[in-house]
Formats: C-alpha cells, structure tokens, sequence
C-alpha cells in the first residue's frame, strides 16, 4: 500500500511540476502570432483574472493569475469608447468592447465578446457571444501603423481577418461590419449590430446584462445560438446543447464537450442545419 501511495505522491508530484513548467512557459504567450490551439478541450477553472495595456496603447491582454503567482493569457481585449459613428455619446463606462478569447488555449472555448453598455448603468448593457469556424488557429492580434493609416487587425480562428481603426476602435472592414449601439424605450442596449459575410460559419448568442450562454442562459429551452452560412437559412440551436456550467471548475462555463472537435461540430451541424461548415 504505502508503494502504491509513493507511486501515486510521484505521479501527482509530476503532474504539479509539469502544470507549473507549462505554466511558465506559456506566461510569454504572444498574441500577435497566428498559431493553432494547443488543446482541443479547455479545462481551466475559474479563477482570477489581471489585464494589463501594451505599449502602444491599441489592447489590452488579461491573463488568468494562478495561486503559485504564474499567468496565463486568456484574451485580449479593446474598446471603442466614441464619440463617434458607431458610440455616440461618451461618458464613464459607455463604449463598445471587444474581447477576443481563447481560455486554457483550447480550440472549444475560441469565441468574441461583444459587450455594448449605452450609459453609466451597467444593467442597460447587451453582450453577444461569437464563435467562428472552423476553428484552426487561436485569435491572434497586430498593429500596423504608418503615414497613412493606423490599423489593428485580428485574425479570427477560421483565419478570416476583422480590420480596425487603431485609435477609435470602429471597424473598418473585413468579414464582420458592425452597426451603432442602439437603446430601447427603457435604456438597454439593443442586440449588438453586427453582420458576418464571411465564408465559414460563424454562431451568436446574445444577452441583456449577462454572460449571453452562461447558467441563466443555459436553464431556458428558449435561449437559442443563431448559426449562419452564406447562402444558407439560419438555423438555432437551444444553448442548453451546447454550453454547460462546471461547479467543479469554480463555474466556469465551457462549451459541450461532444463538440470540441470540428468534425464532431460539423457532424451537428449536417444533423441540426443542413449544412456544413465546409
């Protein structure tokens, strides 16, 4: 018996010592270079996070801040605070953002979060999830500036690009055009206008003053993900099939885990939609 537990202390032993080697190593994450993912299945609980500002002032990076001090990069993140075409009106917390997330750096949980708060009150605010396929790369980040222009460019994880001004936050052009945020008679933010005319798939889901796939979300039958093809009909799918929430994970939320894959996804979407993401 007490082989066994000396066998099993070590393996453990191993297994923190590689989490934390992997943790170090990763801690220089760098998000202006396009790689694949490293996982399929993100398994981070949820834990702090810390955001800090390059530089150049164009993003933000967040990263998740473990107990032994090490980080990992989750996102980066931007805002488009107006006032301009797309905010008009300034003031604190008003603004558009846009975080672009890779948790656990696992192809299940690429997604962007689009959270448009019209005022001060925080309650007034609309969040749209999106995810885009297929899912080859992580989301990755550059900023190109010169005489004539001054561009931040993000590369979706279906490679397709979103190009941004780089100072005031309003896209500019690529596979997503966006609209202006948008108040309803009792202050909260309309939906998040925002058209895709790339050539994959991409899947939304949307919510006034919550994670728009979140617990709340996932208990409702009526919570639908909208998916859209070029040329093809939108379909929904109930949230509820394709997010769960994990108390064992601090109850963070991740996305079913009979999807990861994109052959897995593509096979739901030839059973649910009619199409595939191909």
């Amino acid at each position: 018996m007490r082989s066994v537990k000396k066998i099993q202390f070590c393996l453990l032993f191993a297994l923190i010592f590689s989490n934390l080697a992997n943790a170090k190593v990763i801690s220089d994450y760098d998000e202006t270079i396009i790689q694949a993912p490293f996982v399929d299945s993100n398994e981070e609980t949820l834990i702090s996070t810390v955001c800090r500002t390059r530089d150049h002032l164009r993003w933000d990076y967040c990263s998740t801040r473990y107990e032994n001090g090490e980080e990992q990069m989750k996102s980066f993140k931007f805002s488009n605070v107006g006032e301009n075409k797309i905010v008009p009106n300034s003031g604190f917390g008003v603004g558009r953002d846009f975080e672009f997330m890779f948790e656990g750096f696992a192809r299940s949980d690429m997604g962007l979060l689009i959270w448009d708060m019209p005022d001060e009150y925080e309650s007034h605010g609309h969040l749209k999830l999106m995810m885009f396929f297929p899912r080859l790369v992580m989301p990755a980040i550059r900023y190109v500036s010169d005489a004539n222009k001054d561009e931040v460019i993000v590369t979706l994880p279906n490679k397709e690009e979103m190009i941004f001004n780089g100072k005031s936050k309003e896209v500019l052009r690529g596979v997503l055009s966006e609209g202006p945020i948008k108040q309803d008679s009792n202050g909260n933010a309309l939906n998040p206008d925002f058209k895709y005319s790339g050539s994959g798939v991409m899947m939304e889901a949307d919510r006034l003053n919550d994670y728009p796939v979140g617990l709340s979300a996932q208990t409702s039958k009526n919570n639908k993900a909208t998916i859209h093809k070029k040329g093809f009909k939108d379909c929904q799918i109930p949230v509820r099939e394709l997010w769960y929430t994990d108390d064992s994970k601090g109850g963070n939320v991740f996305f079913n885990k009979k999807y990861i894959t994109d052959k897995a996804f593509d096979t739901l979407l030839k059973q649910k939609c009619k199409f595939s993401m191909y």
